[in-house]
């Protein structure tokens, strides 16, 4: 019987035939099974010759006695789950990706990485996964994955259209978790190692200057006053947006004139103080005024992100955003994140020291917060043209 004849359907799973007595010429008394190769997809033909113990009876129907005696212990082992492959591999290199995935998400969990870290990597693995699903990798097994399925992964990210950031994070994410895969013995090598990262990008933001924000404040003040906080919170307080979807009635200390940050939600993982102008308080007084439990949320989960037991989405804003950009005709450049970068650059414009603005903005270091300043500034010729000393 043939390996070919005896390949496993893709329904059911044979894991292995069960071992038979043989007699040959050539081998004398041997043991004849089948096992299951997932390397190869295929029914393995193994032989073991059983000569030796065979020798210590002079009667034929005796050493097949003994044989048999030895067939039914392997056949035992067999139906036990195991595979004479794992005696000379590790047997979690046959672990299905699938499943790989599920123990390396729920070990990070287990680690306490950020909810938004842990949905990261859910994500990124769980795009791989289906790759290999349309491109018929979908039994690899975390020892068969190499360097070559890596290679077409990457290849496959960049056809797609995904920006150098995005390939970028791709790549480190699937590193580090076939690297977690390595260390714990699901595989020999990291398929992801030396894939080099593309060029970074240039922010593609542009600072929004004071006219537009006029306009803007004009247009939300009347069309959603709520939203209008959001992007002061950007502009003023140099919160992120994650930041603010997690704000809850109990985190606003107007009599400290700040708003209290907490670690789980930082995006460096450090709790601060978000400090609060005179321009916010006014605008949070009105919405503090209506009684509401503290741990609601400031912007909640209905059409004017007025506060609720539910905290807003992510995606609402960026779509609240895109309304505003196309109602006021404003460039794409111009993002709800370039609320921020043209808050840090006006502190910096109007004479505030570059320390108090970085610690104002949560950057780690000056130069993370040279990034964030580095834009073309729409009024720089208007000041040059008025503020030019005398040659």
């Amino acid at each position: 019987m043939s390996a070919k004849q005896n390949r496993p359907s893709a329904s059911k799973l044979q894991t292995y035939l069960p071992a038979v007595v043989r007699l040959s010429e050539s081998m004398g008394v041997f043991l004849e099974y089948y096992v299951y190769n997932p390397q190869t997809d295929e029914m393995e033909r193994k032989r073991m010759r059983l000569n030796r113990i065979a020798s210590r009876y002079r009667l034929k129907r005796d050493q097949l006695m003994a044989a048999h005696a030895v067939c039914d212990e392997l056949n035992k082992k067999l139906s036990g789950g195991w595979t004479p492959l794992h005696e000379t591999e590790d047997g979690r290199f046959y672990t299905q990706l699938s499943e790989l995935r599920e123990r390396f998400l729920a070990h990070k969990k287990a680690e306490g990485v950020r909810p938004a870290t842990l949905q990261s990597y859910s994500s990124m693995t769980g795009l791989m996964l289906a790759w290999c699903e349309d491109t018929g990798r979908a039994r690899k097994l975390s020892g068969s994955f190499l360097r070559l399925d890596a290679v077409c992964y990457m290849d496959h990210i960049l056809d797609k259209g995904f920006s150098n950031r995005s390939y970028n994070n791709t790549a480190k994410t699937l590193r580090v978790f076939f690297s977690w895969a390595k260390e714990n013995c699901y595989c020999k090598e990291n398929p992801f190692d030396n894939i080099k990262p593309l060029p970074k990008e240039k922010k593609r933001r542009i600072l929004i200057d004071a006219d537009t924000r006029r306009r803007l404040c004009e247009y939300l003040s009347v069309e959603n006053p709520q939203f209008l906080i959001v992007c002061k919170l950007i502009y003023y307080s140099a919160m992120r947006p994650k930041e603010i979807a997690n704000i809850q009635i109990r985190d606003i200390d107007i009599a400290h004139r700040c708003i209290h940050v907490s670690e789980e939600v930082a995006k460096n993982r450090k709790s601060r103080c978000a400090t609060l102008t005179r321009d916010l308080i006014d605008a949070l007084v009105p919405v503090l005024a209506r009684p509401m439990p503290g741990e609601w949320y400031l912007f909640g989960s209905n059409q004017r992100i007025e506060p609720s037991a539910k905290r807003v989405a992510l995606s609402n804003f960026r779509k609240k955003w895109d309304k505003v950009r196309e109602v006021l005709k404003l460039p794409q450049e111009m993002q709800l994140y370039s609320l921020r970068d043209t808050g840090i650059s006006d502190y910096l414009h109007a004479g505030i020291d570059q320390l108090t603005v970085q610690h104002h903005a949560d950057h780690s270091s000056l130069a993370i917060q040279q990034i964030y300043t580095d834009h073309y500034d729409p009024n720089l010729n208007q000041v040059i043209y008025e503020k030019a000393p005398d040659f």
